[in-house]
């Protein structure tokens, strides 16, 4: 009994040397896994925070990019509205020039044909018989029938004047 007693208890220490072993192998391997994880975790917290930094100044730069193409953007909007601004003017100028030119051009071509419409009818005035000479005429050869005498133009050329 006493060697049952003895082997248990060797049997006892060593199972709990073992035992000690074990939790101390245990105790070793979560203290590396433990200190694996913490690097591992410190090593990621270090990439997140440089990812964020990155993320963080090309969101800066971008920011900063898309203010100066908004005024770039602006300023030319402003340069071509005066731009626009001007050509409106100078179109406006040019038609009211050639609305002018064009009003001179009226008037001066109605004028031409005002003087050439007064002399053609004083052309006509010029050709037309005048009426009193022509009722005198009349006149005349009436009682030149009546009389048979010759008309006193006959002498004169033929002219209708009678001076």
């Amino acid at each position: 009994m006493q060697d049952y007693d003895r082997r248990f208890s060797m049997l006892g220490e060593s199972f709990h040397q073992k035992l000690r072993d074990v939790e101390s192998e245990t105790a070793r391997s979560l203290s590396n896994l433990e200190t694996n994880l913490k690097k591992q975790l410190d090593s990621v917290a270090g990439q997140v925070r440089e990812e964020k930094d990155l993320r963080t100044d090309a969101d800066k730069e971008l920011g900063h990019k898309i203010l100066e193409s908004t005024q770039a953007l602006e300023k030319r909007m402003g340069q071509l509205s005066d731009q626009l601004a001007r050509l409106e003017r100078d179109m406006g100028d040019r038609v009211s020039h050639d609305v002018q030119g064009l009003r001179d051009e009226i008037k001066r071509r109605n004028d031409d044909t005002r003087s050439t419409l007064d002399r053609m009818f004083a052309e006509l005035r010029d050709v037309k018989t005048d009426r009193t000479l022509l009722a005198g005429l009349f006149v005349e050869v009436a009682r030149c029938l009546n009389q048979e005498l010759p008309p006193p133009f006959a002498n004169k050329g033929g002219g209708g004047d009678r001076s």
